[in-house]
């Protein structure tokens, strides 16, 4: 999948290193870490958002963060992740990207100071959920809490596109790295990071 990334100035820009000992090395993770994190702090700033599964953040179905996860391999074996964080601030949204995304400021029409929000979004991360959640080995639980926020639900007709091939089918259960869909009768798994999925508008 071709993805397009542009670091307009007034964004906020950022990655994050992880190297856990003996704590999970799936990168989805500590994307969902940051879609929790990034939207706890966003609704204290009056915005709220919904997650567009597996790793943006919407808000009234336009974009106003994306998310991606990569792990670092030593040999064969997962030695950290890095989590790249993409979030719409203090930017204006170019006049032809206005229907399908924007930032805070087109929203609230007034700007937040990036080092303070970046610091909110990082204490949050590790104090409210990493601590909680990761350190106690407790992901499963995150994992709920998260699918609990998402966009989607159980019974959703969603489109799937991969490529320049698109599909609608049903939600039949919802997880972490995947969804399973009926398309037509014929239960599929869906993973993360391999399609694009929309949820259908009735």
């Amino acid at each position: 999948m071709k993805r397009k990334w542009i670091s307009q100035r007034g964004g906020l820009w950022f990655s994050v290193l992880f190297k856990p000992k003996n704590r999970p090395m799936n990168p989805w993770h500590y994307v969902r870490l940051y879609t929790m994190s990034i939207k706890y702090v966003l609704s204290k700033y009056r915005l709220e958002t919904v997650i567009k599964w597996p790793n943006d953040l919407l808000v009234n179905n336009k974009k106003i963060c994306g998310i991606l996860g990569e792990g670092i391999y030593t040999g064969n074996i997962v030695s950290a992740i890095i989590v790249g964080i993409g979030l719409n601030v203090n930017n204006i949204i170019p006049d032809d990207l206005k229907n399908i995304a924007t930032s805070y400021v087109e929203e609230k029409n007034k700007e937040l100071n990036l080092k303070k929000l970046l610091k909110q979004i990082n204490s949050t991360a590790y104090y409210k959920y990493y601590l909680k959640y990761f350190k106690k080995d407790k992901i499963s639980i995150f994992t709920k809490l998260w699918i609990k926020n998402l966009n989607i639900r159980h019974g959703d007709f969603i489109k799937v596109i991969s490529q320049s091939i698109e599909k609608r089918g049903k939600i039949v259960s919802i997880h972490g790295d995947y969804l399973e869909i009926d398309f037509d009768g014929k239960i599929e798994k869906i993973y993360a990071g391999e399609v694009s999925v929309r949820k259908e508008r009735i």
